[in-house]
């Protein structure tokens, strides 16, 4: 189940590399995607039951979510037609939660298993500690111990990931723009010495886990003095 961005595609190339004969249902742009999957089926997330036909139809077993699906595309839709299956999936709410716990009902009432996704992009996972030129500063450790206890709140709430803090003071929250949108604002806020911090739920799923990064520029590129912490488990 293919969402935008880069990872997709390389999820695909190791789950190939594994033995697993990859169908990919691309509702977003993917590059690399089509060279490592024996088929692409493009997808609409207005058009759920057709996706389940096909699900069924090519004997699927197992489902691997990876990439970014963006929820305001579910907002442009809800005052146009959609089928059956769309509505159900989102009967209880758009919430992370909501979503994935309907996700995973529909598939293993069709005998499918949604997989870790560990497994297939272990080599493009940040290991535990500084990845920067240098260590953040004492006050920028505070900003982000501060970030990261308000982030994982948040996410665990099913608001968003990514908060931005300065000089004592949360200058912006994600929410259901994304992430990058929330770095853009939330840096143009406060200026140089940004601390952007991105956070996983306490329940955190890898069954779930969404790439906000695609194949564009990062949006901290172009900004001085941002520092950025990702926390997982």
């Amino acid at each position: 189940m293919a969402g935008a961005g880069v990872l997709p595609g390389r999820a695909a190339a190791e789950a190939a590399r594994q033995g697993w004969r990859v169908m990919a249902f691309a509702f977003e742009e993917a590059p690399g995607l089509a060279e490592h999957a024996h088929a692409v089926i493009p997808s609409r997330i207005d058009n759920i039951q057709a996706v389940l036909g096909e699900l069924t139809a090519r004997s699927v077993s197992a489902a691997l979510f990876v990439g970014k699906f963006w929820k305001h595309r579910v907002f442009a839709h809800r005052d146009r037609h959609v089928d059956e299956a769309a509505r159900s999936l989102v009967r209880a709410g758009l919430s992370d939660g909501a979503l994935v716990e309907m996700v995973v009902a529909t598939l293993t009432g069709l005998g499918i298993e949604v997989l870790d996704q560990r497994r297939f992009l272990s080599p493009w996972m940040a290991t535990a500690g500084v990845l920067t030129a240098r260590s953040p500063t004492a006050e920028e450790w505070t900003e982000i111990r501060h970030g990261l206890a308000l982030a994982r709140y948040l996410a665990s709430s099913g608001i968003g990931q990514t908060v931005v803090r300065s000089l004592g003071v949360t200058v912006a929250v994600e929410a259901v723009e994304g992430t990058d949108e929330t770095i853009r604002r939330g840096t143009r806020l406060a200026g140089p010495g940004a601390v952007v911090v991105k956070a996983v739920g306490i329940s955190w799923c890898w069954g779930k886990l969404r790439a906000r990064r695609g194949p564009r520029e990062p949006a901290t590129r172009g900004v001085r003095g941002c520092t950025l912490s990702v926390a997982g488990d």
